[in-house]
């Protein structure tokens, strides 16, 4: 997973940086097929704003959180994602399992073909 994190209008300490990463590197927990995360960080007058975009195969998943502490707006940020990530997770599931399953609601055509020759034999036999 390649994580890419970005300040904007304010300088990114190290601090922030290796918090940031360190907390971006536990989605894999729940998840380990994330190819790239990217997490922009604005400042705009007091509102701290954390935004994480991660693309998974096939969908990117997005968050974004404001709080008044970086930190806190990483921490809320990277909650929020996890529960994208689960769902995500839960809809693959779901999909691999319907494919793997047959169909139960619905009759077999050959069924209803042979069930209407039946009928069509019984009304040609009683005829004669």
């Amino acid at each position: 997973m390649q994580v890419k994190v970005t300040a904007r209008h304010f300088d990114l300490t190290d601090n922030i940086n290796s918090y940031a990463v360190d907390e971006i590197k536990r989605l894999e927990k729940y998840y380990d097929h994330i190819i790239d995360a990217n997490l922009t960080m604005t400042i705009e007058k007091n509102r701290q704003i954390a935004e994480l975009s991660v693309k998974v195969y096939g969908t990117t998943l997005t968050s974004k959180a404001k709080t008044y502490d970086m930190y806190l707006a990483i921490e809320q940020v990277i909650s929020k994602m996890e529960t994208q990530i689960k769902r995500y997770k839960e809809k693959l599931k779901d999909k691999k399992g319907a494919m793997r399953e047959p169909p139960k609601t619905r009759p077999l055509p050959q069924a209803e073909e042979n069930e209407e020759n039946e009928e069509n034999e019984e009304n040609e036999e009683s005829e004669f």
